[in-house]
């Protein structure tokens, strides 16, 4: 029941964005209004504070990246080229079609999940996941940086495409956090309460523009590669994770959170760089959605699913 109450509200926000879309109470606009907020300034101040409070050497855990983010990365590129087979899709809407089937909600519902289960052990791991997924991103950014010359004259080039990358609010925050990490300064509390109040604000802004982006009958129609991409992220994805950190003998605390970071719902920065790249907002808007409602059934099976294959990991808090 904690878990349900944990992530119901999460779904609750979605309709409330719905509802007023619906209703016509707030312009059209809002949602490019609701997304730029997001991208230059939430998820940015999210992304260092996470990253950028940890210790160095803590934000070092190879078995982990190789079972999370290497199992993730090769999933990524089999739906790729998937997508690109059999749906005609061009790349920036293959690339934003795979993304959102393995980059993970690890910030806002992951974290919160493991801390619930494990207290502040369970805080490290959620952050390196965070990081992984903050790496897809800027494989995910730099394609579809590359892709935004097709509605252009001419392609961008090459260094310039590198350049933006770099220039991304998200990821220069990331890459920031990790430089600033290793420094080990650590933040006052001030800063802190500072970069802490503005992440909170993340879910609400996010959640709330994707609802408003959701449009029912688009649901329907493209109903059957929603519901694939979900039982993807929501079945495969975890269960392919665990497999890859059971074969790299991974301490069973980590294994736990390398498979509850990816069981948990897609990434809502998904839906916001789909929206900023003009790449199947909708589409990211959808999965984002149909996994958030969904979650709660199969995120409570892979916890039962972890409990008994490692129960003593559970006493840990």
């Amino acid at each position: 029941m904690e878990l349900i109450n944990l992530i119901a509200p999460v779904f609750a926000v979605i309709l409330t964005g719905y509802v007023f879309s619906w209703t016509n109470l707030l312009g059209q606009d809002t949602s490019d209004a609701l997304v730029q907020f997001a991208v230059y300034v939430l998820i940015p101040a999210i992304m260092f504070y996470l990253i950028g409070q940890e210790e160095f050497q803590n934000l070092l855990n190879y078995g982990f990246y190789l079972s999370y983010g290497g199992t993730l990365l090769l999933l990524f590129l089999l739906l790729f080229a998937g997508l690109k087979s059999f749906t005609g899709f061009e790349t920036g809407s293959a690339t934003v079609a795979a993304f959102a089937g393995v980059a993970s909600n690890t910030a806002l519902v992951a974290l919160p999940v493991l801390h619930a289960i494990f207290g502040a052990k369970g805080a490290l791991p959620a952050v390196l996941a965070n990081l992984v997924v903050a790496l897809l991103l800027l494989v995910m950014t730099t394609v579809l940086e590359s892709t935004a010359g097709h509605k252009a004259s001419a392609k961008t080039p090459i260094h310039k495409i590198f350049l933006n990358v770099l220039k991304n609010p998200i990821i220069a925050a990331t890459l920031l956090g990790v430089a600033y990490s290793f420094t080990g300064i650590g933040f006052s509390d001030s800063v802190s309460d500072y970069l802490e109040l503005l992440s909170q604000a993340l879910a609400a802004v996010a959640l709330f523009a994707i609802g408003f982006t959701t449009s029912v009958r688009t649901i329907i129609k493209t109903g059957p590669l929603i519901l694939f991409l979900t039982l993807v992220k929501l079945i495969a994805a975890p269960g392919l994770v665990l497999l890859a950190a059971h074969l790299i003998g991974l301490d069973p605390l980590w294994t736990i959170a390398a498979t509850v970071s990816a069981a948990v719902p897609t990434a809502k920065n998904i839906f916001l760089l789909a929206k900023h790249y003009d790449q199947e907002p909708k589409l990211a808007a959808h999965i984002v959605s149909a996994t958030s409602f969904l979650s709660v059934g199969t995120l409570i099976m892979w916890l039962f699913v972890l409990h008994n294959l490692y129960p003593t990991a559970f006493q840990l808090n």
